[in-house]
């Protein structure tokens, strides 16, 4: 199945139910598969061809939909953007990814100029609103046409997916047809969403996780999204819930976080709610209990990256909650637990996981190099260190290249995090490794204390004391008023690693 074939069985089931519900506009099934298909059939007519990729960088929007929808009828290639970037990591991300044509916002309506300048090879502009000498409206991907026949297959290219970028220069993800429909279908009997279900789409859908989980998971059994623009803030969502009656919602730990502390959010109504869902960054248990304090429902943790489309392994709801697992591996997914030799690990013990299956990507865009370090026979290696419990449930432990190596001893940067999110004055904490001549690398831990909160480093240390081996506990604590993330909320640890590295260095 590819994504319009997808879009078409939902329409042929349930045509006028509502699909997506954006601010105060309301589309249903059949009328988001005569815009997709007008989008699709006009960018033809303007000479997109198969494999031909088209750059989007808009915020959430119904555009965005009719693009993600309808590309794939002719075979082009999707470049989600974040908006949010700089000019020159944008334009970077277009150059790669060799993008002929660009879908933008009005508020890139200034650097069009600039753009076109910087890259040549960029043919045409579409902007949201009123064109301008550098581009045309939108609304000309939206006059009638002939309605394109879909060329594509599972096996057909659907997106470049340009990674976060946290460990340097972002790389390509190529994500076929296949590898989302799988995904999808996976998800969907995981947890047993049905065409009742109503889904809150907070998370940006340049972000492969609201595309598979808030998107394509729900269309496909005819529920209904409930989209939230690009300028939400956390006191948004719990009105949107309670209006809307929300059944599902998927978001980041930040997220959630902030949800708990808001002035109503023990007074709104969210009894509609089945459960959360959480991805993207490993989750304090603070913010766990919060949730199950505050909302009373659950909260089940998932895990995946954009290199296997979305989720790998997801809990399921209504199992015993293991706060600290991401569940099981998801149907048609296999994961291995494996020593630095390739060999599999006894259960309990750490080590890397490995991932096999119809969701992992084809490669990497114009990166053979790369491409070759992670995918090794037939298994995707995702450089996240994990192990598995007698039932089969994964626990991510920490990336193994955040590991801290002290005198020969690993230390898992995520099990100090863990502990120093507990005391009570800490909103976040980023744990990295510095380099010290003696025992190679020292602990410091990168603290965001709570507004109108104060803390020491000593107070830090000494909780640290308490509930940890004293090899793990940091050797030195710096505070910061923002830890430096990615728009879906990873901390930036390169960027850490950047300011403080060499803290134990100057000290000599």
């Amino acid at each position: 199945m590819t994504i319009p074939e997808l879009l078409e069985k939902s329409v042929r089931q349930a045509p006028d139910l509502p699909m997506i519900i954006f601010e105060k506009e309301e589309v249903t099934y059949r009328q988001m598969l005569e815009r997709s298909c007008l989008v699709a059939g006009n960018l033809k007519a303007q000479g997109i061809q198969p494999g031909d990729k088209i750059a989007l960088m808009m915020g959430n929007c119904l555009e965005y939909l009719y693009c993600f929808m309808g590309c794939g009828r002719i075979g082009a290639l999707l470049v989600p953007i974040n908006p949010a970037l700089s000019f020159e990591e944008f334009a970077y991300i277009i150059q790669n990814s060799e993008a002929r044509f660009l879908i933008i916002m009005a508020q890139f309506r200034p650097v069009l100029p600039r753009l076109f300048e910087a890259l040549p090879n960029l043919e045409k502009v579409f902007i949201l609103g009123e064109s301008c000498e550098h581009s045309s409206s939108f609304s000309e991907l939206l006059q009638p046409v002939e309605t394109p026949d879909i060329v594509t297959t599972e096996a057909s290219d659907a997106a470049l997916i340009y990674t976060s970028g946290t460990t340097g220069k972002p790389k390509g993800v190529i994500l076929t047809h296949g590898n989302y429909a799988w995904d999808t279908l996976s998800l969907l009997r995981s947890n047993r969403i049905t065409s009742r279900d109503r889904f809150l789409c907070v998370l940006p859908l340049f972000h492969v996780n609201a595309q598979v989980v808030s998107i394509l998971t729900p269309t496909l059994c005819n529920a209904t999204i409930i989209l939230v623009g690009g300028t939400f803030t956390p006191y948004t969502i719990l009105p949107l819930i309670e209006q809307h009656k929300i059944t599902i919602m998927s978001a980041v730990p930040t997220i959630y976080g902030l949800m708990t502390r808001l002035p109503k959010a023990e007074t709104t109504d969210v009894s509609s709610i089945r459960f959360f869902v959480s991805g993207a960054a490993p989750m304090p248990e603070a913010i766990y209990e919060a949730v199950q304090r505050v909302f009373k429902k659950p909260l089940i943790m998932g895990y995946g990256l954009s290199e296997a489309t979305c989720a790998s392994a997801v809990a399921d709801h209504e199992d015993p909650i293991r706060w600290n697992s991401v569940g099981p591996a998801l149907r048609y997914t296999s994961i291995r637990i494996v020593d630095k030799k390739g060999h599999d690990v006894p259960v309990g013990e750490v080590g890397e996981v490995l991932i096999s299956g119809p969701t992992v990507m084809k490669g990497y865009y114009r990166n053979p190099e790369a491409t070759a370090e992670v995918l090794q026979n037939g298994w995707l290696r995702t450089g996240d260190l994990g192990h598995f419990d007698a039932e089969g449930y994964l626990y991510i432990v920490d990336r193994v290249k955040d590991m801290i190596i002290r005198g020969g001893l690993n230390i898992y940067t995520a099990q100090v995090e863990q502990i120093i999110a507990r005391m009570a004055a800490v909103e976040e904490v980023a744990v990295i490794g510095v380099d010290e001549p003696t025992w190679g690398q020292e602990v410091l831990a990168v603290v965001q204390v709570k507004s109108g909160d104060t803390l020491t480093e000593k107070a830090v240390i000494d909780f640290c004391k308490e509930n940890l081996a004293a090899f793990k506990c940091p050797r030195y604590v710096r505070f910061v008023d923002q830890l430096p993330k990615t728009a879906i909320g990873k901390v930036r640890k390169h960027e850490l690693i950047d300011q403080f590295g060499n803290v134990a260095l100057r000290k000599k």
